[in-house]
């Protein structure tokens, strides 16, 4: 029989206390600056959304040859719903009517007042709240979308917009960014930071 001895395999009780009191501390510290990234990636995931969906609408009116629309208050919405739709003018009489939506031919995820489209992620949305000026000189919209003073941007089968406009996007972090469009159709994302548009 071999003789007790005291060997260092395995950690203490005391120890394994100690490495789980400084993880705790870390997480701690950690976690607010973590949810602060994922707001943030929220409203710049959903600028970017935004963006590629109005370049959907413009090429959908150049490969149809027909009036596109983007639409941030369709129906009875309006930009404070933080939904948007696409549509094809069908009916070419520039307006929407039922089924308008479902001709563009895209899988919209989401229904809201009976109107197929797109839902900002939760706690995003279509706003301009301490931004005190439009990049480019747009103007600075209260309920986020200017479009020449219309919450839509619709473009015709040349991929032209109808009205250069922007779409601010608000996070809850206070996050904003905004998606501008010119008359020729050209589409850019920039972020609100310094008091600046980047």
């Amino acid at each position: 029989m071999l003789p007790y001895s005291q060997s260092s395999q395995g950690f203490t009780l005391v120890e394994l206390m100690i490495v789980v009191t400084m993880l705790s501390i870390v997480l701690t510290i950690g976690a607010p600056s973590f949810s602060g990234f994922i707001q943030e990636g929220r409203v710049k995931s959903g600028s970017r959304a935004v963006a590629v969906a109005i370049q959907t609408a413009r090429l959908k009116a150049i490969n149809s040859n027909r009036r596109a629309y983007i639409d941030f208050a369709p129906g009875s919405l309006t930009p404070a719903d933080s939904f948007y739709t696409i549509w094809l003018d069908i009916d070419n009489d520039l307006s929407f009517d039922a089924g308008e939506a479902d001709s563009s031919g895209l899988a919209m995820p989401e229904v809201k007042s009976g109107i197929p489209g797109f839902a900002l992620a939760k706690g995003v949305a279509f706003k301009s709240t301490g931004v005190t000026s439009g990049p480019d000189g747009l103007a600075i919209a209260s309920d986020g979308v200017d479009f020449g003073g219309n919450d839509a941007v619709s473009f015709n089968g040349r991929g032209e917009a109808s009205s250069a406009g922007v779409v601010y996007l608000t996070g809850e972090n206070g996050s904003i960014y905004s998606v501008t469009v010119t008359s020729l159709g050209a589409v850019r994302s920039l972020r609100w930071e310094d008091n600046t548009w980047k």
